[in-house]
C-alpha cells in the first residue's frame, strides 16, 4: 500500500512538506498542495484519518447538527458546509435531531467520542436551561446557526426573523388585506417568537387590530400546518391572506387550501418565509420572503474553520442576515 513517503517522492517534495499539504497542518503554497494532491491521486494513497488525528491532535471532522435534513433549508446548509469543508481539507458529517433535545445531546456525545474538530448546530431550544445542557456537552469550537441559545457565548449566524414576517405581513396589508392569518412555529423557540413579533409589528404599524384567533400552530411541520390551515379556512370569517413562518408549513398550507376547494390567490393570498428551489413548478408560484441560506451557511462554516485554525475563543458575536421579498403570483390586491 502506498505510503506518505511514496507521495513525497512522486511530488518531489520532502515527507514533512507532503504531510503538511495533506493535513493542512503548516503553511504550504497552493502550488505544492496541487502537486501533492496530484501525487495522492496518481499512486492511490489513502490517508488514515483517525491515525492522523491521533498523531497531530487535530481532527479533520466537522459535525453539522440540524432539525431535519429532508427539509430543503437544511439540505442546502449541508451541501454548502460539505463543499467548503472538502476544499479546506475537512470532512463533514450531518445528523438530524428531529427537534428532540435528548437526541441532540446523544449526537453531541457521539461527536465528542469521534473527536470532531468543531460543530455547527441548529439548536432544538433557545432557553437558558437548554444552554446549560449544551454547554456541558460541547467541548470544541462551535457556531450556532439560525438561532442563539441563552447563556451560550458561541458565535451566531442568523436571519433577522422579525424583519422577515414584518415584511411579509406589510406586503399583504399594502395589498388591502385586513384579516391575515399566521401559521406559526413551535412555541418557546426564539425564532418562533421573533417571527410572531414581526407579524404583530406590521399590524401595529398599520394601526390594525390583532385577532388572536387568526394565529394557529404549524410547528414547522407540513402535517400540522395542513390541519391548522384547513381549520382556519373552514371558518365563516376566514382570513383573506396567510403568512406562513416556514417553507414546510407553506407546503402544508397550500395543500390544505387546495383540498378545501379554494384557490391561491383568488380565495386567499399567501406569503411564506423561505423559498423553494422548485417554486416555478408550483401553481401559482408563491410569493416568499427569501432567506439568504447559502450565504448564511457559508459564513457559519468559514467562521468555524477560522476559529479552529486560529484557536481563538468564541466572541459571542451575532451576524444577522436580512430577508428579501420575492413577489410572484400567490398574492392579489383586494378592496
Amino acid at each position: 500500500m502506498p505510503t506518505i513517503k511514496d507521495v513525497a517522492k512522486h511530488a518531489g517534495v520532502a515527507i514533512s512538506t507532503a504531510s503538511a499539504a495533506i493535513n493542512r497542518s503548516a503553511p504550504v503554497s497552493e502550488e505544492i498542495i496541487a502537486k501533492v494532491e496530484e501525487a495522492v491521486r496518481a499512486i492511490g494513497y489513502i490517508p488514515h484519518g483517525a491515525a492522523q488525528s491521533l498523531r497531530s491532535g487535530h481532527s479533520r471532522l466537522i459535525g453539522l447538527i440540524v432539525p431535519n435534513i429532508s427539509n430543503t433549508h437544511f439540505s442546502i446548509i449541508a451541501r454548502v458546509v460539505e463543499n467548503i469543508c472538502l476544499r479546506a481539507g475537512y470532512m463533514s458529517v450531518v445528523f438530524s435531531t428531529g427537534q428532540d433535545d435528548d437526541r441532540e445531546n446523544q449526537i453531541l456525545r457521539m461527536m465528542r467520542q469521534q473527536r470532531v474538530a468543531g460543530l455547527i448546530i441548529v439548536p432544538t431550544q433557545s432557553h437558558a436551561e437548554h444552554g446549560k445542557r449544551l454547554k456541558a456537552e460541547i467541548h470544541v469550537p462551535s457556531v450556532l446557526l439560525d438561532m442563539p441559545v441563552e447563556g451560550l457565548t458561541y458565535d451566531v449566524v442568523k436571519l433577522d426573523n422579525i424583519a422577515a414576517t414584518r415584511l411579509a405581513t406589510a406586503h399583504l396589508i399594502d395589498l388591502g388585506h385586513r384579516r391575515i392569518g399566521a401559521i406559526c412555529g413551535l412555541p418557546g423557540l426564539l425564532t418562533s417568537q421573533d417571527r410572531l413579533a414581526g407579524y404583530l409589528e406590521a399590524h401595529a404599524a398599520a394601526g390594525l387590530p390583532i385577532d388572536p384567533q387568526l394565529q394557529v400552530r404549524g410547528d414547522y411541520m407540513q402535517p400540522r400546518s395542513f390541519e391548522a390551515t384547513r381549520e382556519l379556512m373552514a371558518r365563516p370569517d376566514r382570513p383573506t391572506a396567510l403568512v406562513s413562518f416556514s417553507n414546510e408549513m407553506s407546503i402544508g398550507a397550500m395543500l390544505a387550501i387546495k383540498e378545501g376547494g379554494l384557490r391561491v390567490p383568488d380565495d386567499v393570498s399567501l406569503v411564506g418565509v423561505d423559498d423553494f428551489y422548485f417554486a416555478g413548478l408550483l401553481d401559482p408560484p408563491p410569493t416568499v420572503i427569501r432567506v439568504p441560506i447559502h450565504e448564511m451557511a457559508e459564513r457559519s462554516i468559514r467562521l468555524l474553520l477560522e476559529e479552529i485554525e486560529s484557536k481563538r475563543p468564541p466572541m459571542g458575536k451575532f451576524e444577522v442576515f436580512q430577508p428579501e421579498l420575492v413577489e410572484r403570483a400567490s398574492c392579489r390586491r383586494i378592496g
